[in-house]
């Protein structure tokens, strides 16, 4: 089966901010969902197609976790990184700017995260055998990890 997402999810800040702010949480797919399904008309397992195509249209929660109560609803790591170059922050910036032009990453929504958000530090890497650099996004960080 296809795991939906946690029942403790459901009423929490986050759902909440999802409700309320979709143009933030798109769920692209590059799969037409709807020809899909019609072409599994006769597939003899309907339940799972069914659940297949409901996870290309809403998302899929693999091993989706809840924090527990000791997790606020807000963190912001954002500033728990060290000192960046011209050179790093000119990479970092161009780099955000083609992951939301690929539908990656939302455009900005101001400068305070909403309830259920946490932000998290970047930092560059230098790739193996090159002068180009690497981004890295340190879902660990602080003491309210994400991973």
């Amino acid at each position: 089966p296809v795991p939906d997402a946690p029942e403790a999810l459901a009423d929490s800040d986050a759902a909440r901010t999802v409700t309320s702010r979709p143009d933030l949480f798109k769920i692209i797919c590059p799969i037409k969902v709807d020809v899909f399904q019609a072409l599994l008309a006769e597939h003899p397992n309907q339940p799972f197609v069914i659940l297949v195509c409901q996870a290309l249209r809403e998302g899929f929660w693999p091993w989706a976790d809840v924090p527990d109560d000791t997790y606020p609803s807000i963190n912001d790591n954002s500033m728990c990184t060290c000192h960046k170059t011209d050179e790093q922050l000119v990479f970092i910036k161009s780099q955000l700017k083609e992951e939301i032009r690929l539908g990656r990453v939302s455009e900005s929504f101001g400068t305070e995260l909403l309830p259920g958000m946490y932000s998290v530090p970047m930092h560059t890497m230098p790739k193996p055998n090159s002068d180009k650099l690497r981004l890295v996004v340190d879902h660990m960080a602080g003491d309210y990890s994400l991973n």
